[in-house]
């Protein structure tokens, strides 16, 4: 039995959970949701840091960054606050993606939670979130708190703007390129991660959820951010790790191993902190429908949780 088998490669192998990868978005063809006018007015009045918080969510005007330095995402606030986004504990990784997604497709669930108390609001919405997507995990029963978010039910309830996913287990490099055409496309997507039977079958599993907020460049070449919830973190990481991370150093750090090695571990260390801890992708959210920003199809938004 091979060391690296993860329970994504079994489900992938089996056809679980699989089908057809959606097209991406083209390239440049979703921006920003369009901000309504009476968030436009209400902000016209805010200092320009308050407003690029509440139209800018995930930090992209800022740029991809440096490959490990990590900056922090803070919530949307109105009077300066700066409260980390970050999860409430070790179940709610998951809650704290989809409640970002949300809140970067919806700039009136952005301005509402910028306007008071934005920690407890974030916290209150990690709740709703997780219930809401928990409350059907397993059929008519509901998903068990104490193991996060299942991927079919994060799917359900994620949305960024008019756009709506789907999931599919990470079987293949071109569910990741997927992922980082959406990215470019100006579309965020969330990843999940895990590792391998090397340290035991629990972690084997998909255990922690990320978000690929923005990504630049074309093909291998670039570099992508991911939003960690557990540290409220942005972290870069270049787009070709991303698709083909690279193997582990042999041995740990060595000062003697070569430049090439050198980078390579560096690189790994990034990836690894961006997945959360994990050295996989293991389960993909993917953008479904993305025609349009307003659908007519229930939308779920932020705003109401």
């Amino acid at each position: 039995m091979p060391s690296t088998l993860r329970l994504s490669s079994l489900l992938g192998g089996m056809r679980a959970f699989a089908g057809p990868i959606p097209t991406p978005p083209p390239p440049g063809r979703f921006v920003r949701p369009v901000v309504p006018d009476d968030v436009e007015r209400h902000l016209e009045s805010v200092t320009s840091r308050a407003r690029r918080s509440v139209l800018d969510p995930l930090a992209r005007e800022r740029g991809t960054g440096t490959v490990g330095f990590p900056r922090r995402l803070n919530l949307p606030s109105l009077d300066g606050t700066t409260a980390a986004a970050v999860q409430v504990d070790e179940t709610t990784c998951g809650s704290a993606v989809l409640a970002m997604l949300g809140l970067a497709g919806d700039p009136r669930a952005a301005l509402k939670l910028a306007t008071e108390d934005p920690a407890g609001r974030f916290v209150r919405l990690q709740h709703a979130v997780q219930a809401a997507t928990n409350r059907r995990g397993l059929g008519v029963v509901a998903w068990p708190r104490t193991y996060g978010t299942p991927p079919w039910g994060a799917a359900r309830l994620a949305t960024y703007g008019g756009v709506r996913y789907t999931h599919r287990v990470a079987g293949s490099r071109a569910l990741l390129e997927a992922a980082v055409a959406s990215a470019r496309a100006g579309i965020p997507v969330p990843l999940y991660t895990g590792g391998d039977v090397t340290s035991g079958w629990d972690s084997a599993v998909p255990r922690h959820v990320v978000l690929l907020t923005l990504a630049d460049g074309e093909g291998t070449e670039g570099s992508a951010v991911l939003y960690e919830p557990s540290g409220a973190g942005l972290h870069t990481v270049p787009v070709a790790a991303l698709l083909d991370p690279p193997p582990a150093p042999p041995g740990g750090p060595d000062m003697s191993l070569s430049t090439g090695d050198r980078t390579a571990a560096r690189v790994r260390k990034a990836l690894t902190a961006a997945l959360g801890g994990w050295p996989h992708v293991a389960w993909v959210l993917l953008p479904e429908r993305a025609g349009q920003w307003q659908g007519d199809d229930a939308r779920v938004t932020m705003e109401d949780r």
